[in-house]
């Protein structure tokens, strides 16, 4: 089976029949979806994503990484750059991806997404949305939402407690403290976003320190050979299978190309059967499926 444990509803973009053609032709069986957390977005160079993950690399060049992303973003939290302002959802809407789960809940899985600094009841919103049937873990974004990863503690005690997987896009610094959050909840399955950015090899080191440490292998925050030192690194069984569609990749049809890093994955230089443990397999037993 190929899970995108990584992808966003945004029907903006692209429509549940949008997506479901995509993943028929693409061969992909199931998406794991993360609601909408900000209005469409600009696209951006392919010379800076080259020029940030090329900074983020080295923690000698991460600051500036950093002060590039601080640069984009407003007093309000909001995002600009390329002439316009791009609104990031303080609480993004879990209701909108719970309709495609009832709609398609053979082909689709969801996130909580779940932001500790702007709503005061956290840890209801997480209570109220589990037990809608489909959703399977927490999104949780420090980045964009620009919080200390220490106000995490009670949502990843509690996804600790129910075996809830927590996908991660870590920021810069304190808002990405992998190492503290792997250490304190040994239990608790963290999956660090596009191959653990912006830390990529500086977190992927500490693979033996924290066994319950994964990564997805989405987004145009990466790209092939990036994906590939992180396999190499992390070892196939740590790495995911994930795309942030619908966005960036954009195929011939202009809409997004489901064909991009499914590709890097099927070019690795590694058996098929780990290549199939990265599609999906390793994810569902994460899962407990």
């Amino acid at each position: 089976m190929i899970v995108d444990c990584h992808a966003h509803f945004e029907p903006r973009m692209l429509d549940l029949d949008g997506v479901v053609r995509k993943i028929d032709a693409a061969g992909v069986d199931r998406v794991v979806l993360i609601p909408a957390m900000n209005d469409l977005l600009p696209s951006t160079p392919e010379l800076l994503l080259k020029t940030v993950r090329t900074l983020m690399k080295r923690a000698a060049t991460r600051p500036l990484a950093e002060a590039i992303h601080r640069a984009t973003l407003d007093r309000n939290g909001n995002l600009h750059y390329g002439g316009q302002t791009t609104v990031i959802y303080p609480l993004p809407d879990n209701g909108a991806v719970a309709e495609v789960l009832r709609a398609r809940p053979d082909r689709f899985w969801g996130w909580i997404f779940l932001n500790p600094k702007a709503d005061p009841d956290v840890l209801g919103t997480l209570e109220r949305w589990r037990q809608e049937p489909g959703f399977v873990g927490v999104k949780l974004h420090p980045h964009w939402h620009d919080y200390r990863t220490e106000l995490l503690d009670p949502i990843l005690r509690r996804c600790e407690e129910l075996g809830l997987p927590a996908l991660i896009h870590l920021g810069f610094g304190a808002r990405g403290d992998f190492r503290s959050m792997a250490a304190r909840y040994p239990k608790l399955t963290i999956i660090a976003a596009h191959a653990g950015f912006p830390f990529y090899r500086d977190l992927w080191r500490y693979r033996s320190a924290y066994p319950n440490l994964h990564v997805d292998l989405s987004s145009p925050y990466i790209d092939e050979r990036l994906a590939r030192e992180a396999v190499a690194a992390m070892g196939p069984e740590r790495c995911l299978y994930g795309t942030d569609a619908p966005y960036g990749f954009e195929g011939p049809d202009e809409s997004y190309d489901y064909e991009a890093i499914k590709g890097w994955i099927a070019r690795l230089p590694v058996p098929a059967k780990k290549k199939d443990g990265i599609f999906g397999e390793r994810f569902l037993e994460l899962l407990g499926r």
